[in-house]
């Protein structure tokens, strides 16, 4: 990563509240979305604000988005994919039907989960068709999924498996929403999923990133 974690977490927490239509946090609210301090929250905001992404003072209670979408473009870049820790698994079934029983596994099972890359934008719009199954799941819930994998017939993977699961904490999951009965990343995770993942993702990422300018202009 070019950037910490925490910064990760803070552009992913101000882009999904941006584009909800909430520009401005409190450090303190902040904070609390991040799982940090308000001392480190307002450290990681001067960043944003040194680099002209945000703004504070003159009224601005906290920090104030000032250009969100451009902040959405340069993500991709500064954040990757690849290099998060993942647990891979292999199935028999086409992609589209492994979504639909990993969708049905966590809702009787009470687990968090939300889809991304290309398995995110086939619930949205089919820039390009999955070969493989892509989600996050929370770190600590990985041998509960393995154990949910297992009764559906889905066995663990050295490497080459077609469901991937990036272990990652709850930040991740700020602005996951539902399309069609399955979890996806928030658009602006999603964007930077995508283009930091090359190839075809880099396109996807550009459409992805023209729809969160579209729903920034209607917020």
């Amino acid at each position: 990563m070019l950037i910490s974690e925490k910064l990760n977490s803070a552009i992913r927490v101000l882009l999904v509240n941006s584009v909800e239509g909430r520009p401005n946090l409190t450090f303190s609210e902040l904070a609390k979305k991040c799982h940090t301090t308000p001392s480190l929250a307002k450290r990681l905001a001067l960043k944003l604000i040194r680099s002209e992404y945000a703004a504070a003072g003159r009224g601005i209670r906290g920090i104030r988005m000032v250009r969100p979408e451009r902040l959405a473009g340069a993500w991709g870049y500064l954040f990757s994919i690849r290099e998060l820790e993942k647990a891979e698994f292999i199935a028999a079934e086409r992609p589209q039907y492994v979504m639909l029983k990993i969708a049905n596994a966590a809702r009787a099972n009470g687990l968090k989960y939300a889809f991304t890359l290309f398995s995110a934008t086939e619930q949205m719009h089919p820039y390009v068709a999955p070969a493989d199954t892509h989600m996050y799941i929370l770190k600590t819930d990985l041998m509960k999924w393995q154990r949910v994998f297992n009764s559906q017939n889905i066995q663990s993977a050295e490497g080459n498996g077609n469901i991937v699961c990036f272990l990652v904490d709850e930040s991740y999951f700020e602005g996951v929403w539902d399309s069609r009965g399955a979890a996806v990343v928030s658009l602006p995770q999603l964007c930077a999923d995508l283009r930091s993942y090359g190839g075809r993702g880099e396109e996807a990422g550009m459409e992805i990133l023209k729809l969160i300018g579209e729903k920034l202009k209607n917020v």
